[in-house]
Parts: C-alpha cells; sequence; structure tokens
C-alpha cells in the first residue's frame, strides 16, 4: 500500500512539472515577439550557451561575432583586452554572412564582461551596425561582477530603443535547469507593448 502510494504521488509530481515547463515552454514559443535575431561574442562557450538557449526558446535566427584576430591565451588575453577598449583599437571582425539587421523586430546581443563592461568585440560590432527603430535587449555573461555592462552598452549603440538586459554568472557552472528557468523567466517577463 505505502509503495502504491509513492509511485501514486511520484507519477502525479513528475507529470505536474512536466506540464507546468511544457506549458512555460508553449507560452514562450507562441508569443509574437515577430521576427529575432540573437547576437553574440562568446570566447570560452558561457555566451553561446545562452544565446543558443534564447534561439530556441524564441525561434530566432543567429549570429556569432568573430574577430579576425584570435585572443591569446592568459595572461596576454587580459592586457589585450584592456588596451582594445579605446575605439581606435578595437578588434577588425570577419564580416562572414553578417545579417541584415533591417529584417528584424527585436535583437539580443550578448558577450561576456571584460574588465567590468562589455567586451571590445561587441563593441566593434555596435560601433559598425545602426539599429535605427530596432528593440536590442543585451545579455552578459560573468564570473562575479558584471560592472557596467548594460550601462556602457547602452551608451555605445546607435539609435536602438534597449530594454531590459539580463547577467548570467558562471554559467557552465550552473545547473542547466535552473539556468533554463531563469531565461524562460526573464522572456516571459517582455511586455508586449514595450516591444
Amino acid at each position: 500500500m505505502f509503495k502504491s502510494l509513492f509511485l501514486f504521488f511520484a507519477t502525479t509530481l513528475s507529470l505536474s512539472l512536466l506540464f507546468c515547463q511544457t506549458s512555460e515552454a508553449e507560452n514562450i514559443n507562441n508569443r509574437d515577439f515577430g521576427k529575432i535575431l540573437v547576437v553574440y561574442y562568446s570566447l570560452s562557450g558561457n555566451t553561446r550557451t545562452i544565446a543558443l538557449t534564447i534561439k530556441e526558446k524564441t525561434n530566432a535566427d543567429i549570429y556569432e561575432i568573430k574577430t579576425e584576430n584570435e585572443y591569446p591565451g592568459s595572461p596576454m588575453i587580459y592586457i589585450t583586452a584592456k588596451k582594445q577598449m579605446n575605439p581606435k583599437n578595437y578588434p577588425k571582425l570577419k564580416n562572414d554572412n553578417i545579417p541584415d539587421i533591417n529584417k528584424y523586430d527585436l535583437i539580443f546581443i550578448g558577450g561576456p564582461v571584460w574588465w567590468y563592461t562589455v567586451p571590445a568585440p561587441i563593441l566593434s560590432f555596435l560601433s559598425q551596425t545602426d539599429f535605427k527603430g530596432k528593440t536590442v535587449v543585451p545579455f552578459a555573461t560573468h564570473g562575479g561582477n558584471y560592472g557596467k555592462f548594460f550601462e556602457d552598452f547602452e551608451s555605445k549603440i546607435k539609435n536602438a530603443k534597449v530594454i531590459r538586459g539580463q547577467e548570467f554568472k558562471k554559467v557552465l557552472k550552473t545547473d542547466k535547469n535552473l539556468l533554463d528557468k531563469k531565461i524562460s523567466d526573464w522572456l516571459a517577463t517582455f511586455n508586449e507593448k514595450e516591444l
């Protein structure tokens, strides 16, 4: 009897959790965000993980920013990244298959936090792109402090309407289900009027 009761509650709980996850995913996928693009720069895979999850949940197109020259290993990367914070020193980007921004209604742009701000590859992309009439949502990945990432992002982007950014700490060390829920919860907060 105890075993049967336990199995009943375990099955009920599992089905409830599955239903909640499915309903949440359906709610996000059925919302009309318009045509979506996810743009990201990722050096170690943290930002790529978030970008791919956003793509999956919103049926977005995706574009990875790549630099012409690879970054050196540690500790030289820190010196190189610091030097590139000056607009005159932004890294050159590979111009492979750059999407036509005009085709999209909503654009997510994300990258890692370097020196407590937006990384130079993202700054280089922003400096080359006019986001006139577009709604842009930034996201950042970091190991402990996102600093002035969102403030600096908004000051560098041209002509965009910037809304509700989100930070993600220690992505590759975070439980996948918790990370997935955080992204779903964030997307669910978007107000269609502000998009």
